[in-house]
């Protein structure tokens, strides 16, 4: 497990939930006010649930949901988050 790196996500502005779980994004460094969090729908495990769960993460950190959506044919669910400290 490594870290991803501040620069990427700075530009790219999206993290997997997986990773947000998985403690590999470090956010206080993070030079934007909204971020998307997205989880892929796969065979046997539905999406909704660990986007719920870093969400519910995120959220001990100051962050809140702002809203979900589902893209294009359902595969990836995001969750757009906003800074409130």
């Amino acid at each position: 497990m490594s870290l991803i790196p501040p620069q990427q996500l700075a530009q790219e502005r999206v993290v997997a939930a997986d990773a947000v779980l998985g403690g590999q994004v470090d956010l206080r460094a993070y030079p934007h006010r909204h971020l998307l969090v997205r989880a892929n729908n796969t065979w046997g495990r539905r999406a909704f649930q660990p986007l719920m769960e870093a969400v519910e993460h995120l959220s001990n950190y100051g962050w809140e949901l702002v809203t979900m959506t589902s893209v294009g044919d359902g595969h990836h669910v995001y969750a757009a988050m906003r800074r409130t400290a």
